[in-house]
Parts: structure tokens; sequence; C-alpha cells
């Protein structure tokens, strides 16, 4: 009996469209990318063998690469990471059921991008401006420096907890004076877990290619402004994975975002 043939699928596009798959290069595994799928919604995949597939950085980087190439010829709707299609046939029938809710999205990310932005204090640079602002903490600060712990516990939790309090009002000042700059040239915006106490935010922007521009010299304008207090990261563009992914499942011939 032969097995059917499975399917690594990375996301979707318009069929009929002239795209130039040579452009492509490889996907997952250095596998070659194929378009499969009937109607007007076509899919991106390559053959895989039976198995999991592996949930390794190298593979995630050559899931989003692809991608990236290929939306610079087409709008590109992504899916999940891992995602595999059983057969042809699940694959087809997916991409069918699902056909009016996929089409949608992908009018809503049509001529758009993600970029991402992470803003974060260089270190030490708040808390210095933190003491410098508040006497009475600089106070209480400079009195519990020479003093020994054991001593001054409560008064260190004091100190810890105003200077929190600081931080957090600081943190969000910082965050919206930033959104106030980058917020009004995208269609859309998704916050996402800030990862250490440095950060002051952690930002996905949906923004139409037309913006791009304007949006890459109104974060080159922010950084040089913030340059002695803060560091950004800033990358893109990238598919729109924080505002369309998609979950198939096979069986139901459903898929979820």
């Amino acid at each position: 009996m032969t097995t059917p043939e499975r399917f690594y699928v990375y996301g979707l596009v318009a069929a009929g469209q002239r795209l130039d798959p040579t452009a492509w290069g490889t996907g997952v595994g250095g596998a070659a990318v194929t378009l499969r799928g009937e109607g007007a919604l076509q899919a991106l995949v390559s053959a895989v063998e039976p198995g999991e597939v592996a949930q390794t950085r190298r593979n995630l980087l050559a899931h989003t690469a692809l991608l990236e190439r290929v939306m610079t010829q087409a709008t590109v709707l992504p899916v999940r990471f891992g995602t595999v299609a059983p057969g042809e046939a699940a694959l087809n029938a997916c991409i069918t059921t699902n056909q009016a809710a996929f089409t949608a999205a992908m009018a809503a990310i049509d001529g758009k991008v993600e970029l991402g932005v992470k803003a974060s204090w260089r270190e030490g640079v708040v808390f210095a401006e933190i003491i410098a602002s508040d006497a009475n903490l600089a106070r209480l600060r400079n009195r519990l420096r020479d003093r020994p712990a054991s001593e001054t516990y409560y008064e260190r939790v004091e100190l810890g907890r105003q200077i929190e309090q600081a931080l957090a009002k600081r943190r969000t000042a910082d965050a919206e004076a930033i959104l106030a700059e980058l917020a009004p040239l995208a269609d859309r915006e998704a916050e996402l877990k800030t990862l250490d106490d440095d950060m002051v935010l952690n930002r996905a922007f949906l923004v139409s290619r037309a913006n791009e521009p304007q949006f890459d010299a109104r974060m080159r304008s922010l950084s040089e402004s913030r340059e002695g207090r803060m560091v950004f990261r800033y990358v893109g563009p990238v598919p729109p994975y924080n505002f369309v992914q998609l979950r198939a499942d096979w069986q139901m011939g459903a898929a979820q975002a």
C-alpha cells in the first residue's frame, strides 16, 4: 500500500498570479517549494517524510525566510509553523471549506507588512533618572547604602516598592510617547510580551507598503533622539504572523486563527 504524500504548509496565495518559483529558494529541510490546491487559493507546500517536523530554530528560520521571499511577489496568508497536511485531498478540502474566511483574511493584509519594534532602556539609565528626580528616594537610598541589610529590611522593601512604582510610570510614559509617533502610520498594532525589566515596549505593527518608508524614517528619528537612554530593535518587513495565523484541523477540514 502506497503511503499518501504529506505536505508541509507555509501559507496561502491567490491563484492565477504571475509568480516566479525560481526566486523562492528552498523551504524547511532544504525541500523544494511548490503550489498546490484548487480554486481561488493555493498553498505553498513542500513534501515531507512521515513523522513530526522538528521544532528547531533552523526549521523556523527556513519557514520564515521562504515566506519573506514569496511576499516580495504576492500577498501571503501565513500558516502556523509546523503545519503538515496529511495528503492533497485533505489540503484541498481544507482550502475549499475555509475559502471565504481565508479570502477575507488575505484581503485584510493585502498590500501590508508586519514591522516589529522592541524598545529597552539602556542599563542603569532609568534608575539614575528616578533617583535624580525624587529627593526623598535619593535620601532613602543614601541612608541605606552603608547599613547592614539585616537592620534595614523593611526600609529596603519600601525603597524597592517605590522604585517599582516609578519604573512602571516611566515605562508607561515612554511607551505612550513611542506609540504616539508610530501608531498613526500603522493600520493595526499588536501588544507583545515584554521580555525583561528594561524593556519598555514590544509591539508588532501592520503597515501598508506605502507607509513603510515613512515608518522607517520615524524609527530612525526615534532611535537618534533617544540614543543616550534607549535601544531599539526594529525587525521587518516580515509576514504578518501576529495579525493572522492559521492552524488546520485536517479531520474536520476546518482552519482556526
